[in-house]
């Protein structure tokens, strides 16, 4: 390690980004949360709803993709480490996450050949008053990783919808209606679609809709996180 690398460790010192305990400089996480980390057993996921098949949710939704993705579960050392990189601004972050869902794409849609990588869009309510875009700065890792095109702006969204995380299970489905559009075509296509969490599929299955009104011939999809719901909350939704 040359003196400037040794300087910026010493006064910048790498850390762990669920616990912030100091760590190496080539890792992500420190010992124990890289061994006790959420993670979906990716061998019995149902690629349906995204979900470990004791959790599918196939039941009670008929999706507008072809298959899902979800790498952690949206809860302790995985919620904390994508929150810090969501909300607390850790860009850095990005390429733990980013790594980790192109590990699952690589190894689930193996035999999959993608035109595109596509952002389902944040509102601008969302991140007001900043450019942070957390699905943004994802996409564009997972395409250095897997060498498919970013087409990020494929989608966007109009803004006029309230939030999804601040609403039940049961409305979430309706809100997401209208609430995107494409700029432009992108006929006989097969997109990779990327959001950050999975709860209900809604804004996942609506952005593969317009991707399908746009022309795409298939819609795949891989999350972050999925937040795994009782079985009240799958009746309502």
């Amino acid at each position: 390690m040359n003196i400037v690398k040794c300087i910026v460790s010493a006064v910048f010192p790498n850390k762990c980004i669920s616990c912030g305990e100091i760590i190496d400089d080539e890792k992500f996480l420190c010992a124990y949360c890289e061994k006790h980390i959420e993670k979906n057993n990716l061998d019995d996921l149902c690629l349906i709803c995204g979900f470990e098949k004791e959790n599918c949710v196939c039941n009670y939704n008929v999706y507008r993709f072809e298959k899902l993705i979800s790498v952690f579960k949206n809860e302790g050392i995985a919620q904390r480490a994508y929150y810090s990189f969501k909300f607390g601004k850790k860009q850095h972050y990005v390429k733990f996450f980013a790594e980790k869902m192109a590990e699952a794409v690589n190894t689930l849609y193996r035999d999959i050949k993608f035109d595109y990588i596509c952002a389902v869009p944040a509102g601008k309510s969302i991140f007001l008053n900043s450019n942070y875009d957390h699905c943004n700065y994802l996409c564009t890792e997972l395409s250095k990783f897997l060498k498919i095109p970013y087409a990020n702006k494929i989608l966007y969204c109009k803004g006029h919808k309230k939030q999804q995380h601040k609403l039940s299970i049961k409305n979430r489905l309706t809100n997401v209606n209208g609430k995107f559009c494409f700029n432009y075509r992108i006929n006989g296509a097969t997109v990779l679609l990327v959001d950050d969490i999975r709860t209900t599929g809604a804004t996942l299955d609506e952005c593969a809709k317009v991707l399908l009104y746009a022309g795409a011939d298939k819609v795949y999809c891989v999350t972050a996180l999925a937040t795994v719901m009782d079985s009240k909350k799958k009746i309502e939704n």
